[in-house]
């Protein structure tokens, strides 16, 4: 009887622990201002974020201008001190592609960057869940709107960009899994497959989901923070490749 009560108490703290990490992970990443509804109101690409015309009196004309643009992956990326490089971020937490592309004038083309770092994409698969038949569709809209972003800021603003691949997720519980299926896992790989691809002389490749993914093509731990995000650690190792990129070593 009492391995019984054992077996109860053990499945209940289960999922109680699925709950509350399953709510810290909506609270992160489908916040109400990134709701469906807040996205048809009246900033559906949260433009009010950033000033749309920057002072930019303060600029070092004489540092190359490098801007983290994407979802919260973007915001949370760190600038890389005492090198001959300025930094800004225009990240934005839980945006997907439509809305990144949908800023990109606004918040990117003002600062007229010379480098842009990319980090997008995994919020658009949060409806792998929802609307199961619609998976292949969703993937196809992830990579037409990154392939217009990569575009648009080599055509338009003539910046040389540094486009990463998606970062992989963390282990999922059981409970979380309901909310992110496998095939979510497996549309990362199919994008950053095509990410890989767009490679040319103005866009440059930062591998990040092979830097980041033990032997199961999941984020290591001593990188993860939580189910999508990267603790200091994982920053730290991406700047480390950054840095080579930005300085050609």
């Amino acid at each position: 009887m009492n391995k019984i009560y054992f077996a109860i108490a053990a499945a209940i703290v289960i999922l109680i622990c699925g709950y509350l990490g399953l709510n810290f992970w909506l609270l992160e990443n489908r916040s109400p201002k990134n709701s469906m509804t807040e996205s048809l109101g009246l900033d559906p690409y949260e433009l009010s974020t950033y000033p749309t015309n920057p002072d930019l009196s303060k600029r070092d004309l004489n540092k190359p201008l490098v801007v983290f643009f994407g979802d919260s992956r973007a915001v949370a990326w760190p600038a890389i001190a005492n090198i001959p490089f300025e930094f800004i971020n225009r990240g934005i937490n839980g945006q997907t592609t439509d809305q990144v592309l949908g800023r990109l004038s606004a918040h990117v083309a003002s600062l007229s960057p010379q480098i842009v770092v990319v980090q997008v994409g995994v919020n658009d698969l949060r409806d792998f869940a929802a609307f199961p038949n619609q998976s292949q569709n969703i993937v196809n809209k992830c990579k037409q709107n990154i392939q217009k972003i990569v575009d648009r800021l080599t055509q338009e603003l003539k910046a040389t960009v540094i486009l990463t691949t998606i970062f992989p997720t963390s282990e999922l519980s059981p409970s979380i899994r309901a909310y992110w299926p496998e095939e979510a896992d497996r549309a990362i790989i199919e994008i950053n497959q095509f990410i890989k691809s767009l490679k040319s002389d103005r866009v440059i490749i930062l591998d990040a989901a092979t830097l980041l993914a033990d032997e199961r093509g999941k984020v290591r731990q001593i990188y993860s923070r939580d189910i999508l995000h990267l603790n200091s650690q994982g920053y730290t190792m991406l700047n480390d490749e950054l840095l080579k990129i930005l300085t050609n070593k």
